[in-house]
């Protein structure tokens, strides 16, 4: 019998110079954050955008490392903020409390994403 594990996270990073856009696919839980963790360490100093479009599903793990990487970065002169997000992220961003700390611009969330 073997273990579920999680699918790949993989972040291709573009560096524009003044902006860092990192463009997320897969899901970040517990055993994935770590890739996304290390990947943010080098770049507080940096204005940096997460694109979130491609990852269905976050759990609490990757709402702390977001929020947590967001403060060291102000701390260190730079920024980061999700760019898009897919519906079940977007409303696990409502429910925790912090699309408006995390996201550049709160937009309405997509009809799929609202429920009864």
């Amino acid at each position: 019998m073997s273990t579920p594990t999680s699918p790949p996270f993989d972040i291709h990073v573009v560096d524009a110079g003044d902006l860092v856009l990192l463009h997320a696919r897969g899901e970040l839980d517990l055993n994935t954050a770590p890739g996304l963790d290390l990947a943010l360490v080098p770049l507080h100093p940096r204005r940096c955008e997460l694109d979130f479009a491609d990852v269905p599903f976050t759990d609490s793990t990757g709402i702390n490392l977001l929020v947590r990487h967001q403060q060291l970065a102000a701390d260190a002169g730079g920024s980061l903020r999700l760019i898009a997000v897919s519906g079940p992220v977007r409303r696990v961003l409502d429910i925790s409390g912090t699309a408006g700390l995390l996201l550049t611009s709160p937009e309405p969330p997509p009809p799929e994403a609202t429920g009864p």
